[in-house]
């Protein structure tokens, strides 16, 4: 009315009820060409089909509100769990975008009716293209693995449903009328260009420009005899520091000290037995035969599930008991310790909760039955990624620490799905997509003679 769009008419009736809401008369003349302009129709022409408007507002309604629940759902999940700036950042877009699309859908009711609001049009415009954007990016980062998720059966049919969405809205143009239509558009994008930028950081960017800062060290005390037993008592202390920005969490971690002993050369074959070093993968000497190792003690340095915050660290000393007359050259200590950075994923408590071997029905998940493998202890915990796109799009992650028992003595972590029989997958996780590292302590040798020397 004199150049303001004051609603929509899909019939006489709904015409009239516009007329008299604005001050007319309730049975004032449609055929008035002074007061009323009839364009491409008139007063007995109308183009409303009402089932057909119908339809289209409930299916625009209901892609709509399934749509605000999906991005509400996993918007939620980091941004208000998350543990980096970034991932809180598209967490909180995901979630915006999802209440949006909810105020949307009630917008639908107005735009295929009355119109009555100038702002409905473009609404549902913009929640449209969100649709759009988010479900294509779900769907390529899935294609990337193909792997199978309960998620996909929801972004997949939402990306369909968006993608008939943006052919109508824009066949429709359901922008016309709205103040400053450019503008909104601008910023839609700049919002969808910030949410891939976060994720691309958080998801991408992070794992390889900040890895772990964890020093692990090692070094034997001073000897100690008994002289009752004849048993010399040797501390060994390992210190763990984290000494970076990152909180990391402690998946698997051993120590060993053994004795190092050989058979005395000449020397007047040269370096004889070379070879044999070399399969072995020790030093060669020329006084010294093919050199062997007794494992004379192992352990953790800590247990699995632990987790230390920057500027924090953990000691533990052990002793170790050698008879007097052990016939050793050498004692050697060393050990390692695996960690996982907590700002890219986070591991459930189960982890820290150890399935023995020997108990029937404790390690079936693992394809490595007792009498193959000999006896060891096995650590299972869900992974979840910190940023839940990932989460979505992938089959649930997990994280496994297996720590073999015996002479032959091993801690092996590593991180994979589980396979369709529900057994480990042999289709590992690279270790820089979880931040995942494993810091050793080096070999510190400490002469046996030292030790007999010393030993007061």
């Amino acid at each position: 009315m004199g150049g303001e769009v004051v609603g929509a008419a899909w019939s006489l009736h709904d015409l009239r009820k516009i007329l008299v809401r604005k001050g007319f008369p309730p049975d004032m003349s449609l055929e008035d060409r002074v007061l009323i302009s009839w364009r491409e129709a008139g007063s007995d022409s109308w183009p409303d089909r009402t089932r057909k408007r119908r339809a289209t507002a409930v299916a625009m309604t209901a892609g709509l509100i399934g749509s605000a629940v999906f991005l509400i759902v996993i918007g939620s999940e980091d941004a208000f769990g998350a543990l980096t700036f970034a991932s809180q950042a598209s967490g909180f877009l995901l979630f915006l975008a999802g209440v949006t699309q909810f105020l949307a859908a009630c917008a639908v009711q107005d735009y295929w009716g009355k119109r009555a609001m100038r702002y409905s049009g473009m609404l549902i415009l913009v929640s449209v293209f969100i649709a759009l954007l988010v479900h294509s990016m779900l769907v390529a980062i899935w294609f990337k693995e193909m792997e199978f998720t309960p998620w996909v059966f929801s972004y997949v049919p939402l990306l369909v449903w968006s993608l008939w969405a943006s052919w109508l809205v824009v066949r429709e143009k359901v922008w016309r009328g709205t103040p400053h239509p450019r503008q909104v558009t601008a910023g839609v994008l700049v919002t969808a260009v910030i949410a891939g930028a976060n994720f691309a950081y958080s998801a991408a960017y992070q794992p390889y420009a900040t890895h772990p800062q964890v020093t692990l060290s090692a070094e034997f005390g001073t000897p100690q005899l008994d002289p009752r037993e004849s048993v010399i008592h040797i501390p060994v202390r390992f210190s763990l520091q984290n000494t970076g920005k990152v909180s990391t969490m402690i998946l698997g971690s051993e120590f060993q000290v053994l004795g190092r002993f050989s058979a005395p050369e000449t020397g007047e074959m040269g370096m004889d037995g070379v070879r044999e070093d070399a399969v072995s993968d020790t030093d060669s000497e020329l006084y010294a035969g093919l050199q062997k190792r007794i494992l004379i003690m192992t352990g953790l340095i800590i247990g699995p599930g632990d987790w230390f915050d920057p500027g924090t660290g953990h000691v533990k000393e052990v002793t170790v008991q050698v008879p007097k007359e052990a016939p050793y050259e050498s004692l050697e200590v060393h050990g390692d310790v695996t960690v996982l950075r907590r700002d890219r994923g986070r591991v459930d408590n189960a982890f820290q909760y150890p399935r023995w071997s020997w108990k029937k029905g404790k390690t079936d998940i693992f394809e490595c039955p007792p009498k193959k493998c000999g006896d060891y202890v096995l650590y299972v915990g869900k992974l979840t990624h910190n940023n839940n796109i990932i989460n979505v799009t992938r089959r649930q992650r997990y994280v496994f620490a297996r720590r073999q028992l015996g002479d032959e003595s091993f801690v092996y972590t590593f991180i994979a799905p589980l396979n369709s029989q529900g057994r480990v997958s042999y289709k590992y996780e690279s270790e820089e997509t979880y931040g995942m590292a494993t810091v050793p302590t080096g070999t510190v040798v400490i002469p046996y003679a030292t030790v007999l020397k010393t030993a007061t």
